[in-house]
């Protein structure tokens, strides 16, 4: 990373498998968005009580995506712009990298040590005979041993934290219908007006043994959490997405503990007695409660090598960030 922190591993070990489990929170905002749309007709994803969520599949989107900016190899991208299967998107990698088509272990050896994303959160090897134009030539079907790949890092679904109001915006194309050339179409947008999202997750160190995730691998994955959502959000309905907080507990060696959902920890309590959480437009509106979750991990600080965090100038914490030096501010965006 470019800061000079280091999210998991000892001076003595460099880049080996995940030396220490990690478990982190995630928190950025979203403004006159949709943070993760439904594959219906495009509405926010909403609980029966109306909380809104956001899948893990969308999060991972935007790393894979801050990943590839950066010219790390993905294993879900597409070709030239062109969507694919696994198959081809495996064949394609192993043609351009000169390498050859392989089965069994050594396919999955091949993509763990290409893939970052295969690293980190593992895989379905769903592959499917591969379509060959020349019929002489014999179809590839790889048969990974094993079928699936259990990621290391695990995310759980993501809540907006505070009651939402839903807007619907309506709108016209600059493009005519075939009907009526002279007018735009109609066109309609579904969003919320303000929502402060928390994601959270455990990276697990005796799978990271299997899947070759390594502590730079790590490092690298906190990196693009606080950078994905700011600079792979580029479309209409994710533009604008801010983070605003994230917070990574390395445990000590040895220690197969974690907490668990760290997002019921935090909460947004209004700054501004005459607004209502519906009312909110910015981290202006609210203040960050860590509260709970500063005294599960004072609690718990035999359990605990280092704390490491990022808070953006926005939002403010009611409590202050403890003063004690497993506490370390990673300094992401120096």
């Amino acid at each position: 990373m470019e800061n000079q922190v280091s999210i998991s591993k000892s001076e003595d070990q460099g880049s080996k498998t995940l030396s220490h489990r990690n478990e982190f929170l995630f928190l950025y905002d979203i403004k006159m968005g949709n943070p993760n749309g439904d594959p219906y007709e495009n509405r926010p994803r909403v609980l029966p009580d109306n909380t809104v969520f956001v899948t893990d599949v969308r999060l991972k989107r935007f790393i894979r995506d801050y990943f590839k900016q950066i010219g790390e190899d993905i294993l879900v991208d597409t070709i030239d712009e062109k969507t694919t299967n696994l198959t081809g998107r495996v064949a394609d990698y192993l043609e351009k990298n000169k390498q050859p088509k392989a089965t069994g272990k050594r396919i999955v050896e091949i993509l763990q040590d290409a893939f970052i994303d295969a690293r980190l959160f593992g895989s379905s090897y769903a592959f499917k005979a591969e379509e060959e134009t020349d019929k002489k030539k014999e179809k590839w079907e790889p048969k990974p041993i094993p079928k699936t790949m259990t990621g290391p890092v695990q995310i759980n679904m993501g809540e907006i934290i505070h009651d939402v109001e839903f807007v619907d915006i309506h709108g016209t194309s600059k493009f005519g219908s075939d009907e009526e050339k002279s007018q735009g179409t109609f066109t309609q947008f579904y969003g919320i007006r303000y929502g402060l999202i928390a994601f959270s997750g455990v990276a697990n160190e005796n799978s990271a043994k299997i899947a070759k995730l390594t502590d730079d691998d790590y490092d690298l994955f906190i990196k693009a959490l606080w950078r994905c959502v700011r600079e792979s959000a580029n479309t209409r309905t994710k533009k604008g997405q801010i983070p605003h907080f994230l917070l990574n507990i390395v445990y000590k060696s040895g220690k197969e503990f974690q907490f668990g959902r760290l997002q019921d920890y935090v909460k947004a309590v209004p700054s501004d007695s005459n607004k209502g959480a519906k009312q909110w437009s910015s981290p202006n509106n609210y203040k960050l409660d860590i509260s709970v979750l500063i005294k599960r991990l004072t609690d718990n600080t035999d359990k605990i090598e280092k704390i490491l965090y990022q808070k953006s100038d926005d939002v403010t914490i009611v409590q202050e960030i403890p003063s004690d030096e497993k506490w370390i501010n990673l300094e992401i965006d120096k």
